[in-house]
C-alpha cells in the first residue's frame, strides 16, 4: 500500500479538517476543466460535421467521453461518501479512498483529454500529424503529472 503521507495516529494533534480542505482545493482546480471537456464531448454528435469521422474517430470519441465521465463520478465521490458518512468519525479512512480516487480521476482526465486530442488532430489533420502530437501530449501528461512526483517520492525515501 502506497504511504499518502502521515496519518493521525503517526502525527499527534494532525488536523484531517486540514487535509480535507486541501483535497477539496485540489478538486476546485480539476473540475471545471473536466466538466468543460465532458459538456464538449456531449454536444459534438449534435454538430453537422460529426457524421465525417471514420469508425475508428468515433471509438476514440466514445472513450474521450466514457473517460470524462468515469474521471468525474471520481473526483466527484469523496462529497457523496462524506455526506453519507458524515459525523460518522470516518474522516481519515474518507481521505484514503478520496487520495485513491483523486488519482485514478486525473488518469481518466488525462485519457479524455488526449482522447480528444487525438480526435481533433486527426480530423484536421490526419496521421502524419495525430501520432507526434498524440505521443507528446501522452507523455507530457505521464511525465508531469506522474512520473516526476514518483521519482521525487522516492528520492525522499531513499533520504530518510
Amino acid at each position: 500500500m502506497a504511504d499518502d503521507g502521515p496519518r493521525s495516529e503517526d502525527a499527534p494533534g494532525h488536523d484531517l479538517d486540514q487535509e480535507w480542505g486541501e483535497l477539496v482545493e485540489e478538486h476546485r482546480l480539476a473540475m471545471p476543466g473536466i466538466q468543460v471537456l465532458f459538456a464538449f464531448l456531449l454536444v459534438l454528435p449534435f454538430q453537422n460535421r460529426f457524421e465525417e469521422l471514420s469508425r475508428n474517430q468515433e471509438y476514440v470519441y466514445f472513450s474521450a467521453l466514457v473517460c470524462a465521465a468515469v474521471a468525474i463520478v471520481l473526483l466527484i465521490s469523496p462529497t457523496a461518501v462524506h455526506r453519507i458518512r458524515w459525523r460518522q468519525q470516518d474522516k481519515e479512512a474518507l481521505l484514503h479512498v478520496a487520495t485513491r480516487t483523486a488519482i485514478a480521476g486525473t488518469v481518466f482526465i488525462a485519457a479524455s483529454m488526449t482522447a480528444s486530442v487525438y480526435l481533433i488532430t486527426d480530423f484536421l489533420f490526419g496521421a502524419s500529424v495525430t501520432v507526434p502530437v498524440t505521443v507528446v501530449l501522452a507523455a507530457a501528461f505521464a511525465g508531469f503529472w506522474y512520473v516526476l512526483p514518483l521519482v521525487r517520492r522516492a528520492r525522499d525515501q531513499a533520504r530518510s
